[in-house]
């Protein structure tokens, strides 16, 4: 592909991921619990185990002191706790809350319903391109040049596991 092809296409990946986002967010927030994409973020990598602050920190590529604001409110809102590693005083911990697994595990749900009407516009050949070509990107995604982060690798059931970098 030419460089203006590449670009292009990079272009029109960039705005259909923002679109995506857009009316993800707009569901979340319509939820008995709303959530920034942000929040809820921090709550997916909280859901695949226990973790440092710092790992993520690392993770959602935000500052410590940013990442500690956040917790602070989703430790607040009962859907974190946070604790001071015993074996090594300097770390802080981080997982998720009973209640908090239930929230991810909702706006999991809702995110994917809410997609799942958008895509039932489509018809069946369409959304046969559409699952073709997060294929192809998923794989280019996932290679080993690809800058930056580790790929999710696969559960059981063949879905993505979330996993920080």
């Amino acid at each position: 592909m030419k460089q203006s092809e590449s670009q292009r296409a990079a272009r029109e990946l960039l705005q259909v991921t923002l679109l995506v986002m857009r009316s993800v967010s707009a569901e979340m927030r319509k939820s008995e619990l709303p959530l920034a994409p942000a929040q809820f973020g921090t709550l997916m990598r909280a859901s695949s185990g226990e973790c440092t602050m710092s790992e993520l920190a690392r993770h959602m590529s935000v500052s410590l002191p940013t990442m500690s604001r956040s917790v602070d409110m989703l430790v607040r809102r009962g859907l974190l706790e946070r604790w001071i590693d015993q074996e090594d005083r300097r770390q802080t911990r981080v997982r998720l809350t009973a209640e908090g697994a239930r929230v991810v595990t909702d706006m999991k749900k809702r995110s994917e319903n809410h997609v799942a009407r958008i895509l039932e516009k489509l018809n069946v050949d369409d959304r046969g391109q559409v699952v073709a070509a997060l294929d192809v990107l998923e794989r280019v995604l996932n290679s080993p040049d690809a800058v930056g982060w580790r790929p999710a690798p696969r559960s059981s059931n063949g879905a993505r596991r979330h996993v920080s970098s």
